[in-house]
């Protein structure tokens, strides 16, 4: 016998939990077996792990559960590796106070330094933020110097030219320099860059000088001259610039560039007896 539609009984369909829940349960399962049988292991596997934006879900449990500095630091790598910038510089800044071992201190300082960066790089120009920022920054660069390697030092000294330490910036490539005979003429000619941007012409002229001495050929010795004599015209400085330039000359004496370079400069001080000299070594070379 057909059973009708009216008479036939009804069925319950079952219905799935939302997505989500079941994800959140399981996440939430996962990480209470894994506390209660190896806490340490797994920590430790979440620490090396590549998937951030999974691991902060559990890095944020595990951080309401133990609360210590080292599970804080990791929260806020995490953080900074899924774009949280703002809300890692809220973890990392109390600890920057209250942290007193010095290797661990120095972790939170380079992590908050780095990641305070790429919150400046996104503050409007002229802003308030950014002014706060870079005071910041130039603070936290002072104090990153003492333990930095030469390679780290590269990088804080490009960053205090960025952030208006140029101050700074020259005493970190002078430092380097001094200790670095291989790239010593690049790093004074990148400290004269430093200087030039305070305004600070001899100082700058003194820096490419530098550089020109202890040049290793002689095309970028002729290169860090001409720049010395560049700086110190370029804020009207003629006559400065031609007996500076006589005192470094050197073996540069008979350089086609640099003589015409020292007749001009010699026209623009209005010494047309120091030209004439140029001039009569430039005609017989």
């Amino acid at each position: 016998m057909a059973i009708s539609r009216s008479t036939a009984p009804d069925v319950v369909r079952e219905r799935l939990a939302p997505p989500a829940l079941i994800v959140g349960l399981a996440l939430g399962i996962v990480l209470a077996l894994a506390l209660l049988f190896d806490p340490r292991s797994f920590l430790q596997r979440i620490r090396h792990s590549h998937a951030a934006s999974v691991d902060l879900y559990f890095v944020q449990e595990l951080a309401r559960i133990i609360h210590t500095r080292g599970v804080t630091l990791l929260l806020a790598r995490r953080e900074i590796e899924t774009g949280h910038n703002v809300a890692a510089l809220r973890l990392l800044a109390p600890m920057l106070a209250t942290t007193t071992k010095p290797g661990f201190q120095e972790q939170v300082r380079w992590l908050y330094y780095r990641n305070l960066l790429a919150v400046n790089d996104r503050s409007p120009q002229g802003s308030p933020a950014r002014a706060r920022n870079e005071h910041a920054l130039r603070l936290l660069i002072s104090q990153l110097r003492a333990g930095a390697n030469e390679h780290a030092l590269y990088r804080l000294a490009h960053e205090a030219t960025l952030v208006h330490d140029e101050g700074t910036a020259i005493r970190i490539y002078r430092d380097l320099a001094r200790r670095n005979g291989a790239h010593r003429s690049k790093l004074y000619a990148l400290a004269a860059a430093a200087a030039d941007g305070l305004h600070h012409p001899r100082e700058a002229a003194r820096l490419d000088f530098a550089a020109q001495a202890s040049a290793s050929t002689r095309a970028a010795a002729t290169r860090y001259f001409l720049a010395a004599l560049r700086v110190l015209q370029s804020h009207n400085q003629p006559l400065l610039a031609l007996r500076e330039g006589g005192r470094h000359l050197g073996l540069l004496a008979d350089e086609a560039a640099v003589l015409r370079r020292l007749v001009i400069l010699a026209l623009a001080a209005d010494k047309p007896k120091i030209a004439a000299h140029y001039a009569r070594r430039l005609l017989i070379m």
